[in-house]
């Protein structure tokens, strides 16, 4: 279900698995799209990675964080605030297709780290047989490459959840050429 932003069903790919679980420069982990996450000496240096076929989760409870390639509708949207406007379509069809409420979109904002560009987008998503969850997506870019993320939590706090996002943006880093 939401496989944009639960991916991690999906299985591994053993080559990306090899890349992301090895630790690159000052102990970061490989990204999608050239980036890696340096968490440096925060909480999240100890957080669990679980790569997945097309990107990398980091399990640090409350906290789950992905990181994946973009969908192609979101990697060639002519600028960030177009592609959270093809997210938030994305998600709509994704939710209709599985008869599911479209995600109530709680908040968006824009905002610069460092070098990146972000764009954030929280929805609630009501769940079947489940409480409702609360995810705040980013998406990063400087240049034409483009990151794209989605941190959750365990209680549907979304004014916490928006904050953590906020915290470890500059964790993530584009990778040196």
């Amino acid at each position: 279900m939401f496989d944009v932003i639960r991916g991690v069903g999906a299985g591994l790919a053993l080559t990306f698995a090899a890349t992301s679980a090895q630790a690159t420069t000052e102990a970061c982990s490989a990204l999608p799209g050239g980036f890696e996450f340096c968490p440096g000496t925060s909480a999240w240096a100890e957080a669990e990675v679980i790569p997945f076929t097309n990107g990398v989760a980091f399990d640090l409870p409350p906290y789950w964080l992905e990181v994946m390639e973009a969908p192609a509708e979101i990697a060639g949207a002519a600028s960030l605030e177009a592609a959270l406007d093809a997210l938030s379509d994305l998600h709509a069809k994704q939710a209709r297709n599985e008869g599911l409420d479209v995600p109530e979109i709680l908040g968006r904002e824009a905002f610069a780290v460092g070098e990146l560009e972000a764009v954030t987008v929280t929805t609630r998503m009501e769940l079947p047989e489940d409480d409702p969850m609360v995810f705040v997506t980013m998406i990063a870019g400087q240049g034409d490459r483009r990151l794209f993320v989605t941190l959750d939590d365990e209680n549907e706090d979304a004014a916490d959840v928006e904050q953590e996002l906020r915290r470890i943006a500059d964790m993530f880093v584009l990778r040196g050429e």
